[in-house]
């Protein structure tokens, strides 16, 4: 079988993202600084290595580039980037890669096949960057020529193609290679990198401030060097509440954020210039569990945990009524042409991700857990008190309050626990880690349930650091899961491909290695009073949360000033 993505067909798709700006090539207003908000409530990290576990928003993908974008929108289509294309070979051990030609690093020195090499190898090398576990599918990196990389594998993995392009972020050779100890670098000092927003202007505690490389290798429709706005700022909010009244005022021009009763507070502050959008790709949100600790290592508890919770509750007031509850596979609405109709009935007879507290409560006596010493609380069956905590980040006012929502359900039946409101970079660091009882926390959403399943339950993401990446959080594993997860990339049969995933969602229903809430609305507002060329309803191109590390970088191929006096000319 031969697989591959023509340098033309990649090439036409650019210059269409591109010319679909605007009908003439020379009235696109150039300049300006475009406000950002995506729900960062904590001072930013001075860290612009894209490899590190939390680098600074807007490291990866618009500061240093992939080979290849997938379109989360148009069911990961490919969009040229570092490289024009790529070819499988016949037995799909070696996938073959053509680079851009006339790309420079923002020093000077010209980009090429030594770059893309020197990177790969590096996560080899030093095996704790490689967070998205590639090495493990990988034999070797060749340089063909200067613009021409194979990547050899040691096993077939039908969708190394994604992988390869949505983890690794091409870093300089001739700066890289100097660096000591590449996992702890923070390349804080002028990083040298290919994107269309590389010159850091400001990080601190209160904004991050990144502007344009002007002598980016992408150009426009009008001919000159993408992107047209000049720089990028994100100022630091103490939460929802803040950041929600500077876009009602319209101080903000790109919101990735929750916020309440929509059509009045923001649409309704102006209805002409203010939008947003959430499209139902998102992934899943999921109660994780650190089953490396008991109770929470015991599926029967976690079972009744499920049973405890108010779905209805979460979903309508925690979030506004902006999303429904889960089913207990964990997929979300992008996958529901995979869903395993018998895995759900059997969650349903089991009771799962159905609110019910006297079958909770009847679920833990059942187990063991019941108060042993008379304090109104229950107790391992062991007779220990069981006193654990809900992690959630500070000022996620929709998390904060389905938090609030659980907790109360916990207490309800029993379950002695507190709330922890925590910055987001401390709540992050306690998932990788494992420092958590519990936490609210996002998962994956790709093309397949692949991207889920590897994300949330793949034993070989637990990285030689010990830290949990992806969302394997819950740092729940096995080898039969792992096998399957495995076996689904090693063939493109679509009928065995869908047995594994019906396999994988029985075992997610059977072991509950995390409780499934509600599918993720995917945040997007956007205002017009200074830009435009966002995704919009009527022509959602990519995903247009800030957040998005694809969507972002496509949307500022597209992003512009709406005159000259926006752009403060």
């Amino acid at each position: 079988m031969r697989r591959n993505l023509s340098i033309v067909v990649f090439m036409a798709v650019l210059m269409a993202l591109s010319l679909s700006i605007v009908g003439a090539q020379d009235a696109i207003p150039r300049g300006g600084t475009f406000v950002v908000s995506e729900g960062q409530q904590a001072a930013f990290p001075q860290n612009f290595n894209p490899y590190a576990p939390e680098p600074t928003r807007w490291t990866q993908g618009t500061m240093y580039e992939l080979l290849t974008i997938f379109n989360p929108v148009e069911g990961g289509k490919p969009t040229p980037w570092l490289a024009s294309g790529y070819e499988y070979s016949e037995d799909l051990l070696t996938i073959t890669y053509t680079l851009q030609q006339g790309v420079k690093w923002t020093d000077g020195e010209d980009f090429n096949a030594d770059d893309v090499v020197f990177t790969v190898n590096m996560l080899k090398e030093f095996s704790a960057m490689d967070r998205s576990a590639v090495w493990q599918y990988l034999d070797s990196v060749e340089k063909i020529d200067d613009f021409t990389v194979a990547f050899n594998l040691n096993q077939v993995y039908t969708l190394i193609h994604e992988l390869i392009g949505n983890n690794i972020y091409i870093v300089p050779e001739h700066v890289w290679s100097a660096i000591e100890d590449p996992v702890t670098f923070t390349n804080n000092e002028a990083p040298v990198a290919t994107g269309m927003l590389t010159n850091v202007v400001t990080v601190n505690e209160q904004v991050l401030e990144i502007c344009r490389n002007e002598n980016y290798w992408q150009m426009g429709a009008d001919g000159q060097p993408l992107p047209y706005v000049d720089c990028l700022r994100m100022p630091v909010y103490p939460g929802n509440d803040p950041a929600n009244f500077a876009a009602a005022n319209g101080d903000l021009d790109w919101i990735g954020n929750f916020i309440p009763d929509i059509e009045t507070t923001f649409i309704a502050a102006n209805p002409d210039k203010h939008f947003y959008y959430f499209w139902p790709g998102g992934a899943v949100v999921q109660l994780y569990v650190n089953t490396t600790k008991a109770p929470f290592s015991d599926v029967a508890f976690r079972r009744a945990l499920s049973k405890a919770i108010d779905y209805d509750s979460v979903a309508n007031i925690g979030m506004y009524g902006y999303t429904v509850p889960a089913n207990s596979t964990g997929l979300g609405p992008r996958n529901e042409s995979w869903l395993n109709q018998a895995a759900i009935d059997d969650a349903t007879a089991q009771g799962l991700s159905k609110f019910d507290s006297a079958a909770a409560a009847a679920a833990l006596d059942e187990a063991g857990y019941v108060d042993a010493d008379g304090d109104n609380f229950r107790d391992n069956p062991d007779g220990t008190p069981i006193n654990f905590k809900v992690q959630v980040v500070n000022g996620w006012s929709d998390w904060v309050t389905s938090v609030q929502i659980m907790s109360q359900n916990f207490q309800d039946i029993g379950l002695n626990n507190t709330i922890d409101v925590l910055d987001y970079g401390v709540w992050f660091n306690n998932l990788q880690a494992g420092n958590y009882d519990t936490s609210i926390g996002w998962s994956s959403a790709g093309n397949t349930p692949y991207d889920f399943y590897r994300n949330v339950v793949y034993g070989p993401l637990i990285g030689s650091d010990g830290l949990a990446n992806a969302q394997l959080w819950g740092r729940w594993t096995s080898p039969e899961v792992d096998s399957l997860i495995e076996s689904f990339v090693a063939t493109a049969d679509a009928d065995e491909q869908r047995s594994i995933s019906d396999q994988l969602q029985q075992i997610y229903v059977d072991n509950v290695p995390a409780i499934p809430l509600f599918p993720g609305p995917t945040w997007y507002e956007w205002t017009t009073h200074r830009f435009t060329g966002f995704p919009t309803v009527e022509d959602y191109y990519t995903q247009g949360s800030p957040w998005n590390v694809q969507g972002r970088t496509l949307t500022l191929t597209r992003l512009h000033c709406i005159d000259a006096t926006a752009c403060g000319q």
